[in-house]
């Protein structure tokens, strides 16, 4: 990780620390499929909130959306996998919250979302010090 990276990593924290929402909410723990860290989560204005505010801090950041008569509405219990450029399962997991936040290495995956019974796919390429995020959203 290069050192401007670091700073703006403790800058962030800083930022949160000092932020009311710090002091009343926390992101759920990490999880872990194999070596692959993830967060979930986001139920609830404060914790959407939280997730926003530090999905910068992580190479993919995936939401998940639905319509909703007229509108459209975050979702949870979705079945998330992502498999690298080798076809192999870096994570599959179901998604407790509209939000999931995934440390993953530099490369290209395949991420596939499946809710209600309808799959989506998207293309994701992640680059050593930037943030990718992908949203899925279902009819």
């Amino acid at each position: 990780m290069s050192p401007r990276l670091s700073l703006i990593g403790i800058a962030m924290s800083l930022a949160l620390l000092s932020s009311p929402i710090a002091h009343s909410q926390e992101l759920p723990p990490s999880q872990y499929y194999g070596s692959t860290e993830y967060i979930s989560g986001g139920i609830g204005s404060d914790e959407a909130q939280l997730f926003r505010m530090v999905r910068g801090t992580f190479p993919l950041s995936v939401n998940f959306s639905a319509h909703q008569g007229e509108r459209v509405g975050y979702i949870s219990d979705v079945q998330l996998v992502i498999r690298n450029s080798g076809d192999q399962t870096v994570l599959n997991s179901l998604i407790d919250g509209p939000y999931c936040l995934i440390r993953l290495a530099p490369g290209n995956y395949k991420v596939f979302a499946t809710y209600q019974g309808q799959t989506q796919e998207r293309q994701a390429s992640i680059v050593d010090g930037q943030s990718r995020e992908l949203n899925f959203i279902w009819k």
